[in-house]
């Protein structure tokens, strides 16, 4: 459980890292434990806050077919600024995209964990019986 919230939390420094690369998207961070400190607040905030805004809208969830949840997603990354003082994100509009960009990475991280996992657990591949999404 360690080592999978180790890799998630680098998977986000990781993620964040590669949007304040993105200059026109408005995020920068001042040094590498703003990073670390970033990704840590947005996994708490994932966990506890996210739940919560979810519960309360959603009516707006279900009308717009879980679309709302990427506005969720720019709400939080548009906090964290006010508890990471050296993470800055330029606007609402900068935070929707990067949110959108830092789902699209990590989900494409989380993706290939998923793949490594399944294929370490099921030892011996037979030839013909493997379907590989």
């Amino acid at each position: 459980m360690l080592k999978r919230f180790l890799w998630h939390w680098l998977i986000l420094v990781l993620g964040l890292y590669l949007l304040t690369l993105i200059k026109p998207l408005g995020i920068h961070a001042e040094s590498t434990e703003d990073l670390f400190l970033a990704a840590l607040v947005l996994i708490i905030a994932n966990t506890i806050i996210k739940p919560i805004l979810i519960l309360v809208t959603l009516p707006l969830v279900l009308l717009t077919l879980g679309l709302f949840l990427l506005v969720i997603n720019a709400i939080i990354l548009d906090w964290i600024p006010y508890f990471v003082s050296g993470f800055h994100v330029h606007g609402f509009l900068s935070a929707f995209f990067g949110s959108l960009l830092l789902s699209l990475i990590t989900g494409f991280f989380t993706g290939y964990e998923r793949r490594i996992t399944v294929r370490r657990t099921n030892g011996v591949a037979r030839p013909g019986k493997v379907i590989d999404i």
